[in-house]
C-alpha cells in the first residue's frame, strides 16, 4: 500500500500521519492487491476537509468530507470509501454481461434539453491527466457512481474508441460516440 498525504493550511502531526496509515491499511486487506491513495487535507476557518483518493486495479474511488476535527472529517470520509467499496464489489459480483449493453440498448428520445447558458469568457481553470485501460461502457457507469460523477471518459473495449457515459437529467444514462468529421 502506498500512501501519498498532502495538507494545505497546516502540517499533520506524527499522529495524524499514523491515525491516517492505520484507518486506510483496511484496504489494502479488503482489495488484496497493489493499493495507492492521496489524502488531501484543507483547513479553512472551522472546518477540516478530507479528501481521499483510491486507485487500485485500474478503478478509482474518492471520498471527500467536512468536519470541525481532522479525525471525524478522516473518519467519514474512509467510512465513504468502504461503502463504495462494498457497492462497488457488490455490483461487480453481480454483473452479467449477457444483456442488451449500453451501447445496443433502446434508446428513448428525451422530451426536451434545456440550453446551456453562454459565458463571454470561459476559461480552463484545470488540466486533469489519466491513464485510459480498455473498459466496458457499464463499467464505466460503475466508475462514474463511484467517483460521483455525472460523467465520465473512458476508452471503449467494445469499439477501442474514446467514448463518454453520462448520467442524465431523468436519471439514466447516455453514451457520447465521437465521429471524426
Amino acid at each position: 500500500m502506498k500512501i501519498q498525504m498532502k495538507a494545505k493550511h497546516f502540517s499533520p502531526s506524527e499522529i495524524q500521519l499514523q491515525y491516517a496509515e492505520k484507518k486506510l491499511a483496511k484496504f489494502d486487506k479488503l482489495l488484496n492487491r497493489e493499493v495507492e491513495i492521496y489524502v488531501n487535507c484543507n483547513k479553512e476557518q472551522d472546518e477540516e476537509k478530507v479528501e481521499i483518493t483510491l486507485h487500485s486495479g485500474g478503478f478509482r474511488l474518492r471520498s471527500e468530507e467536512f468536519a470541525p476535527d481532522f479525525y471525524v472529517a478522516f473518519d467519514a470520509a474512509t467510512d465513504t470509501l468502504e461503502r463504495q467499496l462494498d457497492k462497488y464489489k457488490t455490483r461487480w459480483s453481480n454483473k452479467k454481461r449477457s444483456g442488451a449493453s449500453i451501447r445496443t440498448g433502446v434508446w428513448q428520445q428525451p422530451n426536451e434539453e434545456p440550453e446551456p447558458e453562454e459565458d463571454d469568457n470561459p476559461q480552463i481553470i484545470r488540466v486533469k491527466r489519466f491513464a485510459m485501460k480498455p473498459t466496458y461502457p457499464e463499467d464505466a457507469i460503475i466508475e462514474m457512481e463511484m467517483l460521483g460523477h455525472s460523467f465520465y471518459m473512458f476508452l471503449n473495449a467494445e469499439t477501442e474508441e474514446i467514448n463518454v457515459v453520462y448520467r442524465r437529467n431523468d436519471g439514466r444514462y447516455g453514451l457520447i460516440e465521437p465521429e471524426l468529421g
